[in-house]
């Protein structure tokens, strides 16, 4: 799964992971079943207090740890800063989404800036309540932003770098794929809508779905007025393009 040679990468896994013992190692294991050696996948823990780090520092991938918990955001956010690869993609760390996707989003992403793994199937797997959240804000998104993918809270997603490094991302928890949703509409990015099933967690699942939908109302309405940095995404055109 990783690779020595940096300028071989082509793309970028990152697993954010806050106390995923059980379904970590399930996740890795399909990852290395799938990537070969243009692929890297770096692990983010993100202030674990079970045996996370050391499941992650057993694999054959890069590790990188946050002391305290800081959000999946952060996760990502610091993920993406060390990522070899113009490809960036994450999948979060307890088994619901299919690994055995990822290399055919890597294919779409040659012709697409950013795909889109939406849970079209296995909706029955999320909580109702977290159901009727995602409708809410799936909803907003798309009237407010005209975000035309299904899912754009999903946990799996691809997007070429150089875009998410012009996006500015500040979100620190959950609102983390909301917000990368917003923005690439709003910088007018090709995306392709990718459904797939969505399985039933491995492990407790540690998110306060209350929580979650007050900062996901926040980084919706918040981002009304955003609108890009102008030349920069030129420039991330040109870099995606290379």
């Amino acid at each position: 799964m990783q690779n020595d040679k940096p300028m071989q990468i082509r793309t970028s896994i990152i697993v954010p992971a806050y106390n995923e013992e059980e379904g970590l190692p399930v996740t890795l294991g399909k990852l290395r079943k799938v990537l070969d050696e243009s692929y890297e996948v770096i692990v983010v823990d993100d202030g674990s207090t079970d045996l996370t780090p050391e499941i992650a520092r057993r694999s054959a991938c890069r590790f990188f740890r946050h002391e305290v918990n800081r959000g999946k955001g952060e996760a990502l956010r610091t993920g993406i800063k060390h990522a070899l690869g113009r490809n960036v993609i994450w999948i979060d760390a307890d088994d619901t989404y299919p690994a055995e996707i990822i290399p055919e989003m890597v294919e779409a992403l040659e012709e697409y800036d950013v795909v889109v793994g939406s849970r079209a199937y296995g909706y029955e797997n999320i909580p109702r309540f977290n159901r009727f959240g995602n409708w809410i804000f799936r909803t907003m998104i798309k009237v407010l932003y005209g975000f035309k993918a299904h899912d754009p809270c999903t946990g799996l997603y691809g997007v070429r770098k150089a875009y998410l490094d012009k996006m500015g991302l500040s979100s620190k928890r959950f609102a983390i794929e909301p917000e990368i949703s917003i923005k690439s509409s709003r910088m007018q990015l090709k995306t392709l809508d990718m459904p797939l099933h969505y399985r039933p967690r491995i492990g407790e699942t540690k998110l306060n779905a209350i929580e979650v939908g007050f900062e996901d109302l926040r980084t919706i309405l918040g981002l009304i007025f955003w609108r890009g940095k102008g030349k920069g995404l030129e420039h991330a055109a040109n870099a995606a393009a290379e």
